[in-house]
């Protein structure tokens, strides 16, 4: 039997109806003398998250927290993704080619698109992108095809993984690259960016918050880009951060592209991923991928189409503007629920969580004389780098046996990535923090 809850609003008009005044007129029937008498009280209602650490402590799972990021964040999921998506509308999440079939996928597409482009800060937002790495080379790829220009620019603090993915495209001659450098504050050095962009570039590509976890400096970066008529590309690997950090689009970046792994996708052996990408009016002929479009059918009702897809995207392989030929519906599908049952208000909650439980393991660290945090004054969203005493993965095995936790991410020989996210609570951070200093002894 399935129960449905009723607002406040909806009960009173069901008692009206009935012709009762309140919920015990409901049992005058019953004899006052019979009936039972309790102060008993129930408890304040808990979340989700609270009432799973209550039934299901960890049973059967390797790590008791996770403290790991870079690529790849550990987010809570609502319970009511999974038996959504696995309705029967949705188990062939393929190119909806026909519109007159395919309205609710193509909704749900026009809702991620429309979510998406609000988190990004942009006008135009599309769907079906694989990941954040191909997101990323899209990214750059689009800039080439806007610019008619071939050289793109890195800065060298994205993450090693999505360099790496770069690296395999500029090899093949898709474009030309050149590196920026870090600068002391782990951030993108001003001056290094000064002598490395030109009249040939297209596009600058940074990552914010980049791979040791600093904030970068978007509207001073994109100043300096105004001269050369440089576009600036920002891609963002933890997409928890575009509910707190000001956004990307809305300080000048003219693609933000990403990963959304974040927003309701558990990672299992290495996916599912899915890449976004967005981008002004102006430019959006040339974004990649599948673009969903709101218009009306022949009687005037609300309709959604694929829109501004040329034949050759389809056909002609060759000459499209992207080798994207999967539709990610399914993922896109998981991120749209997951913003939808958060909203707004409680998106930015979680993104607090993150940023305060961050802030808290920052704070702890520094008080510890045989740990270093690597960026000690920089800006963070929800993830900064330590430096260890002892070998890194050392480090991580002592606390995965001892306590059960994974302490971060080995990002160098002496170097781990921690990330926090909003499920953790001042003890867990507490304990992480004593877990590390006793391991790395």
């Amino acid at each position: 039997m399935k129960y449905f809850p009723i607002s406040p609003d909806q009960m009173q008009v069901r008692l009206q109806d009935l012709g009762f005044s309140s919920t015990s007129d409901l049992f005058r029937s019953i004899p006052e003398a019979i009936r039972a008498r309790t102060d008993a009280k129930l408890p304040a209602p808990a979340s989700e998250i609270e009432i799973r650490r209550e039934y299901s402590p960890h049973k059967n799972q390797p790590v008791d927290h996770n403290f790991m990021g870079g690529n790849g964040h550990y987010h809570y999921v609502p319970s009511i993704i999974d038996p959504l998506i696995s309705r029967g509308e949705f188990l062939t999440a393929y190119t909806p080619y026909q519109p007159e079939v395919s309205q609710g996928t193509l909704q749900a597409m026009f809702e991620f698109q429309s979510m998406m482009a609000d988190l990004m800060g942009v006008e135009v937002s599309n769907a079906s992108l694989y990941d954040g790495s191909t997101a990323m080379i899209e990214a750059a790829m689009m800039a080439v095809r806007v610019r008619r220009k071939d050289r793109v620019v890195f800065a060298g603090s994205i993450h090693p993984e999505y360099l790496e993915t770069m690296h395999t495209y500029a090899n093949s001659g898709v474009f030309d690259y050149a590196m920026v450098e870090t600068g002391e504050d782990g951030r993108l050095d001003l001056e290094s960016l000064k002598r490395t962009i030109n009249e040939d570039t297209a596009a600058l590509v940074v990552q914010s918050p980049n791979y040791y976890g600093v904030v970068e400096q978007i509207k001073e970066i994109k100043a300096q880009l105004e001269e050369h008529n440089v576009m600036l590309i920002v891609t963002v690997t933890e997409a928890m951060s575009l509910a707190l950090v000001k956004s990307p689009g809305s300080q000048g970046a003219d693609i933000v592209c990403g990963e959304a792994q974040s927003f309701g996708v558990p990672l299992s052996y290495g996916g599912p991923w899915l890449g976004f990408i967005g981008t002004s009016q102006k430019n959006m002929r040339n974004l990649p991928g599948r673009l969903i479009g709101e218009a009306k059918d022949m009687d005037g009702r609300r309709a959604f189409v694929v829109t501004l897809a040329a034949r050759e995207q389809h056909i002609r392989r060759q000459k499209a503007t992207s080798n994207i030929c999967t539709n990610q519906g399914l993922m896109a599908l998981r991120c749209a629920i997951y913003l939808e049952v958060l909203g707004k208000k409680g998106l930015r909650r979680a993104a607090e969580r993150c940023a305060r439980f961050a802030a808290l393991g920052r704070q702890l660290m520094r008080e510890q004389a045989d740990l270093k945090l690597k960026y000690p004054d920089s800006p963070i969203f929800n993830e900064f780098m330590i430096e260890t005493p002892i070998a890194a993965e050392t480090v991580f095995d002592r606390c995965i046996k001892a306590s059960g936790i994974a302490c971060g991410t080995i990002a160098g020989p002496n170097l781990l990535l921690v990330s926090f996210n909003e499920t953790m609570s001042p003890e867990v951070v507490k304990q992480w923090v004593l877990s590390v200093k006793a391991a790395s002894r």
